[in-house]
């Protein structure tokens, strides 16, 4: 009998260890616990700055009255990408009163996930349904405004531009506005078309002096009574300059011509 007390005493010591180590288990679970069924919201920009761990596959850029281009170089997709989720991060959306002088519109297509539409103006940058426009980010979406009309500017575009006949093309001298000639219209298309993009200007001297000829391209846009131009400086019959006065970032483009057009 001895034994038989001695053997039920160390069952019921090693039992109530079991329900003392369940029950101290069970109010560490209890004041530790992780709850999986919390809701947690996560801010606009958080939501959207998620979009950017996709692989971008191209972007679609529209300017208004040149139409679309389309931009698939993979480091300037990266670099475009890198731009998009720092204004997202550092921006944050404010009033505005002012209507944009020059809206660009695109969307960026994902390898792995649904395209998503952006806007870009001088003051604002908007991705999916978020908009950002604050001080701090005001320097930078200019920027990205500045960057993204260059990429539009190519000798393609604007030649197009000449060439479409929906478009008026005229010359103006001396405060004088004509239209051109169908012959100078088409000969104005070839020059621009075989000219060759200039990157670094800064030693053409002949840039400092006031241009040749100047052409003016009113450009057909959806906005009724809202006129858009867009203007070509020619220097010495040698080099084009491209800009459009809406673009408040004050963008140009330089063309070297081809001599031989």
């Amino acid at each position: 009998m001895p034994e038989e007390k001695k053997g039920l005493s160390w069952f019921r010591l090693i039992l109530l260890q079991v329900i003392i180590g369940c029950v101290l288990i069970g109010i560490c679970s209890y004041t530790f616990r992780i709850p999986m069924d919390k809701v947690r919201t996560a801010s606009p920009q958080q939501d959207q700055s998620e979009r950017f761990v996709g692989i971008p596959m191209r972007i679609d850029l529209t300017y208004p009255g040149l139409g679309k281009v389309i931009l698939d170089d993979p480091k300037e997709l990266l670099n475009l990408k890198s731009s998009f989720s720092s204004l997202l991060t550092a921006g944050k959306e404010e009033q505005i009163t002012k209507e944009p002088r020059l809206l660009l519109t695109g969307s960026i297509a994902y390898l792995d996930q649904e395209d998503v539409p952006f806007q870009v103006q001088t003051n604002a940058f908007q991705f999916g349904q978020v908009s950002v426009n604050s001080l701090n980010v005001s320097a930078n979406i200019r920027k990205l405004q500045s960057t993204l009309i260059d990429k539009v500017f190519t000798a393609s575009t604007i030649g197009m531009a000449v060439q479409k006949p929906e478009n008026e093309v005229y010359s103006l001298q001396q405060g004088v506005i004509t239209a051109l000639s169908k012959a100078d219209r088409k000969a104005l298309t070839v020059q621009i078309l075989t000219a060759a993009r200039v990157i670094d200007f800064s030693h053409f001297e002949d840039l400092a002096g006031q241009p040749d000829r100047h052409f003016v391209i009113s450009l057909t846009t959806s906005e009724e009574g809202k006129k858009h131009w867009l203007h070509i400086d020619r220097f010495n019959s040698a080099y084009m300059v491209v800009y459009d006065l809406l673009d408040e970032t004050n963008q140009r483009a330089y063309f070297k011509l081809n001599v031989a057009s």
